[in-house]
């Protein structure tokens, strides 16, 4: 997959996921705010019911108390008393003096009364001619129209009633018991549970009624509703009420949404790790292929030498003196070394794949092993004008390692500082004791390492760019090896390098008696 796919790729998940918090967030709001409107509207219901049953208790109240008798005036008090308005009644035949009735075959009446020439009232209703079962039509039509004037006259009477009742002061119309036990009973109805105060304000803007805890500066908002608005004369009575408590539908909404997140944030991560397991494959397969290239011109070079030798020992064309014998029969060794060479090398590795090396651990005197890899070494050093200082200063110097694979670590830091010579090679090796450990310490004055390269040379088949310099061999394997085998062995490996002035590897291995 090429790196623009990958690019792509990367920006469409960023938008999807871009477009599904937005999604799940303006879901929230809406919900939230849907929530709100909804618990707006079942307490102005509330409300509005209170409102209601108030004025129904107090009608009844009035109509069944004894006090309405030194309240109302005589006329409408023997009205209530007669159960009819009978004193209407009296009032308003008194005022007629012409009646005109009208019935037709489908019982379609009107009625009109006059005084003099001017007409006091009028209307008009239908009654069942056919129904010979009860009465004849003209007595189901003054029955109808009595029930007309009854109907009348109740709606004077109700509204004297409330044209009395309005100049009753408003604290004096209201009972706060009984006003907190309506809106309580209202609000648990409609599954509001909340805890509230209230007020009642009068016409005049004086708050006439209140709960001890109420505070307009606490509310977040404040319920009003008009009190008796049926009232002939209403006057702008109020009532307040907020919640101490406002309701957090967002919190709600946020609770209900926990597993979406949840699951969300999973998919988040597992598309992250796999675009990052995608750009490490990549990485992978551009190091498999430098591994391979390098792999085969490691190979070739050799492969090539030994073939060539070997025809020339085939040539019967060519004599072949003892000299000449000796110099081909060594050319094959060298190069069949070189190859046995690279390819434990990638032995070693593929082991390491599998896990923590097998280490055949003993005492052994590190001091020791470090003088047999140098003075194997310093033939070759002093070969290309270079030397070797060696300085031992570890007392202490027993610790249990691997004979082999640790004499292996010694000679891939000292090769690779002889490979990377920039003159006649300055090689410095020494060991101390510190923290109930030895430091192995190896510098060159070599070619140095960029600090952009440092980070990375422990990396398996990583190799330091030269340019177009290809007289240095190898797989990128030795620094990797060198740093496993010393992590496995419980120590630790730093670098520190600088450009065209050389580079140092410090080793600290702990000492285990």
């Amino acid at each position: 997959m090429s790196k623009k796919v990958i690019l792509w790729l990367c920006v469409v998940m960023t938008f999807a996921f871009i477009g599904l918090i937005f999604m799940q967030t303006s879901w929230i709001i809406e919900a939230s705010k849907l929530k709100a409107n909804q618990f707006d509207q079942l307490v102005r219901q509330s409300i509005d019911d209170v409102i209601v049953r108030l004025e129904a208790d107090e009608i009844s109240s009035m109509k069944t108390s004894s006090e309405l008798s030194n309240t109302l005036q005589p006329l409408f008090r023997r009205s209530m008393k007669n159960g009819i308005a009978s004193i209407g009644q009296d009032s308003y035949y008194s005022n007629i003096s012409n009646i005109s009735l009208n019935l037709d075959m489908q019982g379609h009446y009107s009625f009109s009364t006059y005084k003099s020439d001017s007409l006091i009232s009028a209307f008009k209703g239908q009654t069942n001619v056919n129904d010979y079962t009860n009465y004849d039509p003209i007595t189901n039509v003054i029955m109808a129209i009595q029930n007309e004037l009854r109907n009348k006259i109740d709606e004077q009477n109700y509204a004297l009633l409330h044209t009395v009742l309005e100049d009753i002061p408003i604290e004096e119309r209201i009972n706060q018991k009984r006003l907190d036990v309506l809106l309580m009973n209202n609000f648990e109805e409609r599954g509001i549970s909340l805890p509230y105060e209230f007020s009642v304000v009068d016409s005049k803007s004086k708050i006439v009624m209140l709960t001890p805890g109420y505070d307009e500066s606490e509310a977040a908002k404040i319920y009003q509703k008009r009190l008796f608005p049926n009232d002939v004369h209403a006057k702008l009575h109020t009532l307040n009420v907020y919640f101490t408590e406002a309701p957090n539908y967002i919190s709600e909404s946020m609770g209900l949404m926990v597993p979406t997140v949840v699951f969300t944030l999973l998919v988040l991560s597992i598309s992250i790790y796999t675009i990052i397991i995608i750009f490490r494959q990549r990485k992978l397969d551009q190091i498999k292929n430098d591994f391979i290239n390098n792999m085969t011109h490691e190979f070739k070079t050799p492969i090539s030498t030994i073939s060539l030798a070997s025809q020339m020992l085939k040539d019967s064309s060519i004599s072949v003196s003892p000299t000449s014998l000796q110099r081909i029969s060594g050319i094959i060794q060298d190069e069949s070394k070189r190859l046995s060479f690279q390819v434990e090398k990638i032995l070693q590795m593929a082991a390491f794949e599998k896990g923590k090396a097998s280490l055949k651990l003993k005492e052994l005197d590190i001091n020791e092993i470090i003088k047999k890899v140098t003075n194997n070494f310093r033939l070759k050093v002093e070969s290309a004008q270079g030397q070797i200082d060696e300085r031992l200063d570890a007392a202490d110097s027993v610790a249990m390692v691997d004979e082999v694979h640790f004499t292996n670590v010694i000679f891939n830091l000292l090769d690779n500082a002889f490979k990377y010579r920039k003159d006649a090679p300055m090689l410095y090796v020494k060991t101390w004791n510190k923290n109930n450990g030895i430091i192995i310490s190896i510098k060159d004055n070599g070619l140095g390492i960029s600090k952009e390269n440092l980070s990375r040379i422990f990396e398996k088949f990583y190799r330091v760019p030269t340019g177009n310099r290809h007289d240095v061999k190898g797989f990128g394997l030795g620094l990797a090896y060198v740093k496993k085998i010393v992590e496995d062995h419980g120590g630790q490996i730093t670098v520190e390098s600088e450009l065209n002035v050389g580079t140092k590897f410090d080793i600290f291995l702990p000492l285990k008696k």
